[in-house]
């Protein structure tokens, strides 16, 4: 059934036969945003470098996509609790699904790129059209970003002596170095000189 709205004046309307009275919210100074943030967030939406991707992969340009964008940018490696904290930093209102639902989106896309070491939660970064691999700290989990080797010894160069990737078309590697960050290497170091 098709729903009918039939505005009687600024007080009521009528929706499929019935007259609902019309009810407004009262705007109050607490409900507003402050001038110094909403001018924080009014200039994030004006980045056009954000928008302009958006629209290069077909993608809306949105309120949410844009402040996961920029969360992602100004924390490389987050997690998606950081991501979800930073992203209400800008929109206070965001909801876990949507950011959630933008981080799919820009990753499906190819704007973020979602990287999971083993046994570690999703991280995303911006880093993205170019093939570089990953350091994780053992210890602290930290993450840093490693260029692949160019040269005499690149990076990393499949070996097919078996004939197992005939018909395959390589065009992405992903390695991951494990080992241990420069401050749990030196904590670790004092606490052996310790013993």
């Amino acid at each position: 059934m098709n729903s009918v709205r039939t505005v009687i004046d600024m007080w009521t309307f009528v929706y499929n036969g019935e007259r609902i009275p019309v009810t407004f919210q009262r705007i109050s100074r607490k409900n507003l945003i402050p001038s110094r943030k909403r001018a924080k967030i009014m200039r994030m939406f004006d980045d056009p470098d954000y928008a302009k991707a958006l629209r290069s992969v077909a993608l809306r340009v949105t309120r949410p996509r844009m402040a996961v964008m920029r969360a992602v940018e100004q924390h490389p490696h987050a997690d998606t609790e950081l991501i979800i904290t930073a992203s209400r930093q800008y929109l206070p209102d965001i909801s876990r699904q949507t950011v959630y639902d933008a981080l799919n989106a820009l990753a499906a896309t190819g704007l973020v790129r979602r990287i999971q070491p083993a046994g570690s939660v999703a991280r995303y970064e911006t880093r993205v059209g170019d093939n570089h691999h990953h350091m994780v700290c053992r210890s602290c989990g930290a993450i840093a970003d490693v260029d692949c080797a160019v040269g005499e010894a690149p990076c990393l160069t499949a070996s097919d002596a078996d004939g197992a990737l005939a018909g395959f078309e390589i065009d992405e590697a992903e390695v991951t170095y494990w080992g241990l960050c420069p401050d749990c290497s030196a904590a670790q170091t004092s606490s052996r000189s310790h013993q």
